[in-house]
């Protein structure tokens, strides 16, 4: 049972629901699904397993339902109209539970990727209840704390960035509750900015670890179109003077999962995927990249420093032919990153002919 600041304040709890209720009541602020702006309630709810209206709405693992319409509630924890109501798209995510003094914030979400668009989303409800009488300027205020700590978690956790994660992609409900009207001190208003804050952000950065970020070398790989299996499909393209055997096939790919373990190798992949990004949303005034000029040519130390890494001297010249041909996914990557993994596959190919 989960415990929160507010003593006299009652937690109901099954497979469908969390219920967070007061006999007194709460003045609450929030952008819920249903019951949203600055109003006093009885009930604020978190309902389970109900996806709301996305492109190709209908998740992995979850019963599809338009947002609007009310979530139903089991006979056991039957929920009164007076109440904030919270949804969240299935009941195969996280949910955490922190508290810090006077505050206490619960997080749920999920990160479920859409088949009809094949686009990744994440969901996360936070709710934060503060032990104190607050007036309605003081609750505003926290809920836009609430906001930009959870966009800080994501930021620490590695998420806003175009290729892992679009924080376009992102349907949340925030709901944030207090004891009632009050008049609270300019100090107490500080203080509970600032244990609301670290609380939220704590709590959002545990569930997206449960969510499983920050991602390995191969999710970030993913991210980006890219799988061991593409690499050793290009490497296997380009064998010549050799019979092209499923032990040749094999060879390549233990070599490519052993290449990603050596952390220089993986520095020089992350470093290209943040370039690639930084070109692509043109971040850097007076560089534009997008034809992949000829005098463009730091992408290509990158792909030769990858090859001589893995395999030394003769790589290099390997790396010349997989730049040059560019057999499968590397030709469909930009103008970085195709170095970068052509010099990934020229050094493991090296590597097992050494052999």
């Amino acid at each position: 049972m989960k415990k929160i600041c507010i003593k006299d304040a009652q937690v109901l709890e099954d497979r469908e629901k969390l219920i967070i209720q007061r006999e007194k009541g709460f003045l609450a602020v929030g952008t819920p699904a249903v019951g949203g702006g600055i109003m006093e309630v009885k009930r604020i709810v978190n309902q389970f397993n109900c996806s709301e209206s996305l492109p190709g709405s209908g998740s992995k693992g979850s019963e599809t339902r338009s947002l609007g319409e009310v979530p139903q509630t089991s006979n056991d924890l039957d929920v009164p109209t007076d109440s904030m109501i919270l949804l969240n798209p299935s009941d195969t995510g996280g949910s955490v539970t922190l508290n810090n003094f006077n505050v206490t914030a619960v997080v749920t979400g999920d990160y479920i990727k859409y088949f009809s668009n094949d686009a990744d989303y994440l969901w996360m409800n936070i709710m934060v209840f503060v032990d104190e009488f607050m007036d309605e300027e003081t609750l505003l205020e926290l809920f836009k704390t609430t906001s930009d700590a959870k966009f800080a978690a994501l930021w620490d956790m590695g998420l806003l960035n175009h290729f892992s994660f679009d924080p376009m992609n992102c349907g949340d409900s925030i709901v944030l509750a207090c004891k009632g009207n009050g008049n609270p001190s300019d100090e107490e208003v500080i203080e509970t900015i600032e244990k609301t804050a670290e609380c939220v952000r704590k709590a959002v950065a545990e569930l997206l670890k449960i969510c499983g970020f920050p991602k390995d070398v191969l999710g970030f790989m993913e991210d980006v179109g890219v799988t061991v299996d593409n690499l050793t499909d290009a490497g296997m393209d380009l064998v010549v003077g050799v019979e092209k055997t499923d032990e040749i096939r094999e060879k390549l790919r233990m070599q490519i999962i052993k290449s990603l373990h050596d952390l220089n190798v993986v520095s020089f992949i992350i470093a290209g995927i943040r370039l690639e990004e930084d070109y692509e949303k043109h971040r850097v005034h007076g560089v534009d990249v997008d034809d992949d000029p000829a005098y463009l040519y730091s992408d290509e130390v990158f792909g030769m420093s990858v090859a001589n890494q893995i395999a030394g001297t003769k790589a290099i010249f390997n790396f010349k032919r997989y730049d040059e041909a560019k057999p499968g996914i590397i030709s469909h990557l930009g103008p970085v990153l195709d170095d970068v993994f052509a010099g990934l596959v020229a050094g493991c190919m090296s590597k097992i002919f050494e052999e």
